[in-house]
């Protein structure tokens, strides 16, 4: 026994409202491409003029992201090469490095 299945209902979309010049104007766009298409013929025609340039003015987040990292960086280096000149200045490094170096160089040291 076989049971005849039942196809979907379906979605049948009724708008609350109506606004009369939308749909005055989407016909008219339509009307407008059917125009150009018959126009062209079909051939395809890319339409991108002046899209690249306006992406660049957005800017978009990754390069804002980049910027900051970069702003960070910096920052991080002026700190170290701050620090770095001011223990080479102050003879810092020299001094604890003798200090290491007598530690290890004498027979009682650690060994």
């Amino acid at each position: 026994m076989t049971r005849k299945q039942q196809k979907p209902r379906g979605f049948r979309y009724k708008p609350r409202y109506y606004d009369a010049d939308k749909a005055e104007f989407n016909a008219y766009v339509e009307k407008l491409r059917a125009e150009r298409d018959a126009r062209d013929r079909g051939e395809y025609r890319p339409d991108f003029k002046g899209k690249f340039t306006n992406s660049l003015r957005k800017g978009s987040g990754y390069q804002k992201q980049i910027a900051l990292y970069n702003l960070r960086l910096l920052v991080v280096l002026v700190i170290v090469c701050t620090i770095g000149y001011y223990l080479f200045s102050t003879g810092a490094i020299a001094s604890g490095m003798n200090k290491f170096l007598e530690v290890f160089s004498k027979k009682d040291g650690l060994y």
